[in-house]
């Protein structure tokens, strides 16, 4: 399958702090393409298709991909692994409060000296590095996250284009990303004033639903209800400082001083669920020191120094490999667990205990010890990329994304591993499969599946079993491409084939059974892409009862 970067065409002009920029083009950021993974066949939705009051999930998550992309563009992002770790692992931790739901969500801290956080369709929140040096608590902290996550999981951007009947909110969302990302709330957009930048702004309404859902989460994660306030307090005193400025915050968020009384009102009535990480706050002092670090030097990251590797721990590494080379990999870890890689600063032997474990199936420890290969040496993306792989293989969809973006940070333009990487973000963005299930592969008109009436199990007089599928919408223009694999109870392939393509949004396969009866037991099917399986179903096949 082809991965190739769709071209950037187009203008649009914005004004930033009195300079004129010309940037990429809505009409690009607007045309739900996947840069750098699928070719455009002319089969995706173009911006006529977009600009309607009416959002898939998938349209939103390609929405405030393309935006993040223009707002890295022409802004500086602070990707130092213990600063944007930090703001990631706070986020996630609130995120998983609102599982299951359709958007990844990335947590970025932006290079800029103003007091601002704001969040775009698709699950992408921003912070300002002056709001991460002017918290004093996790807190707080938590309590701005917990409520641009709110805007985002209420789908506040399109319900309120939805409410007033209003096209482009694309545009309304680049323009005001793009806007407020560099401190200018007042951008002058592709022949649109700023009053259409600004629409995006939300109504009390709005406010005070993302208020309330966020004090919920922060509270199930063990923060104070009202953690949020002491932010919008700086945020007024800030705007009192300085009449002429309209601090960055307000243009997207408006009514501070209202939101506080009704946020402390609310607080009455919850408490945090249990106690809060406190390793999160020993993190918050780190970023903080970290992110002092990397102003004073002008530096996006720091790399820690990494010792050189020394003659004994490389022996002990080949001697490791001679017991996993014979199977014998326990003794390969306890041999590895021996080295005190904390004292010598090797990355390689918690890099290669990583990886045994993640082997071996055992996610949980691989994610622990490439986390700790990172704490001595945070540049090299192949570990990101093992570290996303564990959080994938253990269910961790978002802090696997986080890894892979990492690691695609790290990796060389245009090469094969970067395009690797940038796939595996695609899949875990976009889900590949919205709906799935057996059937008996009849052709009834009556049929409640593209492949017949539906199964839940099969019994040994069936001369058909069938699967299907519906694709999600970034995956149809290469449904052709899937393959679907038959396995029998004793895991022998019983059939591997092109999927059958019932229309542009299904795919499916039907097993015929040449002799019956079929083997009793568990039978599975699995949906391949480019020798990837990327789902796995399975159904019962029992014996006939006897009459």
């Amino acid at each position: 399958m082809s991965k190739t970067e769709a071209t950037e065409s187009g203008s649009k002009t914005l004004t930033t702090r009195g300079q004129l920029v010309t940037i990429a083009s809505i009409a690009l950021l607007s045309s739900l393409g996947l840069n750098g993974c699928v070719q455009d066949d002319g089969r995706r939705p173009s911006l006529k298709d977009l600009v309607v009051p009416s959002y898939t999930d998938d349209d939103l998550s390609q929405l405030g991909m393309d935006a993040d992309r223009e707002i890295q563009a022409q802004v500086e992002i602070i990707d130092d692994p213990v600063v944007s770790g930090f703001l990631n692992e706070l986020g996630q931790q609130l995120v998983s409060e609102i599982e299951p739901q359709p958007f990844i969500y990335r947590f970025r801290v932006i290079k800029a000296p103003t007091l601002n956080a704001f969040a775009i369709p698709g699950g992408y929140i921003y912070i300002h590095t002056e709001t991460l040096q002017r918290v004093n608590s996790v807190d707080e902290l938590a309590g701005v996250l917990g409520h641009e996550i709110a805007h985002i999981h209420a789908r506040h951007f399109s319900r309120r284009e939805a409410a007033t009947q209003a096209a482009g909110l694309a545009a309304q969302v680049i323009g005001m990303a793009a806007a407020v990302a560099v401190g200018d709330p007042t951008p002058a957009i592709a022949g649109a004033g700023a009053s259409a930048a600004l629409k995006i702004n939300f109504t009390r309404e709005y406010e005070a639903e993302a208020d309330r859902l966020g004090a919920i989460w922060i509270t199930r994660a063990g923060y104070e209800p009202d953690a949020m306030t002491p932010f919008l307090q700086k945020i007024i005193d800030s705007s009192q400082r300085f009449p002429d400025s309209l601090p960055p915050y307000l243009a997207t968020h408006p009514f501070p001083d209202d939101r506080i009384a009704a946020i402390s009102e609310d607080a009455k009535t919850m408490s945090p669920q249990h106690p809060p990480d406190l390793a999160l706050g020993q993190a918050m002092t780190a970023a903080q020191d970290r992110l002092a670090l990397l102003l004073g030097t002008r530096r996006g990251r720091v790399n820690q120094p990494v010792a050189e590797s020394n003659p004994t721990t490389t022996e002990v590494l080949a001697r490791a490999e001679q017991f996993a080379a014979s199977g014998q990999v326990d003794r390969a870890l306890m041999l590895l667990g021996s080295v005190d890689f904390s004292e010598t600063r090797d990355p390689r032997v918690p890099f290669r205990i990583g990886e045994l474990l993640y082997e071996s199936g055992r996610y949980t420890e691989a994610i622990e010890s490439f986390q700790r290969t990172l704490d001595i040496d945070p540049s090299r993306a192949q570990v990101f990329y093992q570290l996303g792989l564990a959080f994938k293989a253990a269910g961790e969809r978002h802090r696997a994304v986080y890894a892979f973006e990492q690691a695609s940070l790290r990796a060389k333009d245009n090469s094969d591993f970067k395009r690797r990487l940038d796939w595996e973000i695609f899949k875990l963005t976009f889900a590949p499969v919205i709906e799935a299930g057996f059937a008996d592969g009849s052709d009834a008109d009556t049929s409640d599946t593209p492949l017949g009436s539906t199964r839940t199990e099969f019994t040994t007089d069936a001369v058909r079993l069938a699967w299907w599928a519906k694709l999600g919408s970034r995956y149809r223009t290469f449904s052709d491409r899937f393959v679907i694999r038959w396995l029998d109870p004793s895991g022998n392939i019983a059939q591997q084939s092109p999927a059958l393509e019932r229309s542009g949004a299904v795919v499916g396969s039907v097993l015929e059974i040449e002799s019956p009866p079929g083997d009793v037991g568990e039978w599975s099917v699995e949906l391949q892409l480019e020798n990837e399986v990327i789902e796995r179903q399975s159904i019962q096949l029992r014996a006939t009862a006897a009459n």
